[in-house]
């Protein structure tokens, strides 16, 4: 087979020019597909493993959440370019191809990239770019404040309540005082996010618990269609029974990060994603990829590695806030949960 073939949101076909390697960036060379070197500009990133001179479907660079092959490590969030035998580097050689997602941890690992590739622009929010991105770094916040991005929901007179942060880089502080369940969640006015059968998502946030006692406190952070009283459900019994999302959480008595994404009353839960560190920056992300269009597979992430994936059914999911809100695990115990960032990304 030879030259190429394509449809306008599909794959292409080419032929190969060399052996390559799934989730590695090709360009074209005459009419064969040849690993992009550093400095190169490719045309789409290969699907499959395939010998010299076989068929290979190849993904083009068009602005969408995609699987990458690093050279070295990467940071999430890093700009990446291509580097040679088609992996990518934040090495800044030739032109930037997109952003990563999430960390790559060293060479030949792999990880998910918004690339839209070297005559693209960084515009995401272009009207006919294929991605919504959604960023707060918190320089501005109000909590009586009736119009904005943000909702609050709080018990009365919950003291530290949320605030911002005189803090450099914009801090939001999501605190409860300390009368034990005492609770205050902030979240996003429009539930502006949804898990679909057809596109991708990825959420991230930074964030810091400070725990007046050893292990007191209950937080949550991540995506839901419900936010009101108990989100964190009193005592230590972790996010509501019932609702539509992914988030990780930390409850009263645990020392553990847990994981869990749920539709309606059906969740599935990761216990163990990280030991919390009191007073230490972590960040939280997960990738949503819709699978066979039935079942979706999360993989969470904490500081850049991946943890076991949890599986969640997509029919009849609602659409979800950004929700991070915390609850006091004991009397007197005025707890900090502090978010540094939130970003989510996802296929328009």
């Amino acid at each position: 087979m030879s030259g190429l073939a394509y449809t306008n949101e599909g794959p292409f076909t080419l032929t190969s020019g060399e052996a390559l390697v799934a989730d590695r960036l090709v360009l074209l060379s005459n009419t064969t597909a040849m690993y992009a070197d550093a400095g190169q500009e490719p045309v789409g990133i290969a699907q499959d493993n395939v010998a010299s001179g076989a068929a290979v479907a190849v993904q083009p660079l068009d602005g969408r959440p995609r699987k990458v092959t690093g050279s070295k490590a990467i940071s999430a969030g890093a700009a990446i370019y291509a580097a040679n035998d088609g992996k990518v580097s934040d090495a800044a050689v030739g032109k930037q191809l997109g952003i990563m997602l999430s960390a790559i941890t060293g060479d030949g690992g792999k990880g998910t990239a918004i690339i839209w590739g070297p005559r693209g622009g960084n515009d995401l929010l272009s009207a006919r770019n294929p991605v919504i991105e959604y960023f707060d770094d918190f320089f501005e916040y109000d909590a009586t404040a009736t119009v904005g991005n943000w909702a609050v929901v709080e018990d009365a007179g919950a003291g530290t309540g949320d605030v911002l942060v005189d803090a450099a880089g914009g801090v939001l502080n999501v605190g409860p005082d300390g009368d034990d369940n005492d609770e205050v969640y902030v979240s996003s006015i429009a539930e502006i996010f949804l898990f679909q059968a057809n596109k991708r998502l990825y959420f991230e946030a930074r964030v810091k618990i400070t725990e007046a006692n050893t292990d007191d406190a209950n937080v949550i952070i991540g995506l839901s269609d419900t936010v009101a009283a108990d989100s964190l459900v009193d005592d230590g019994g972790g996010p509501m029974a019932s609702y539509d999302g992914a988030v990780f959480f930390k409850v009263d008595g645990g020392t553990k990060w847990q994981f869990e994404a749920s539709n309606a009353g059906t969740q599935a839960t990761n216990t163990d994603v990280g030991t919390r560190a009191s007073g230490t920056w972590v960040v939280l992300g997960f990738t949503y990829d819709y699978n066979d269009g039935k079942t979706a597979i999360i993989t969470p992430y904490v500081n850049g590695v991946a943890d076991t994936a949890v599986e969640l059914t997509i029919a009849g999911l609602a659409e979800m806030h950004v929700l991070m809100g915390a609850k006091a695990g004991g009397t007197g115990t005025e707890e900090s949960f502090q978010v540094d960032y939130v970003h989510v990304v996802a296929e328009r």
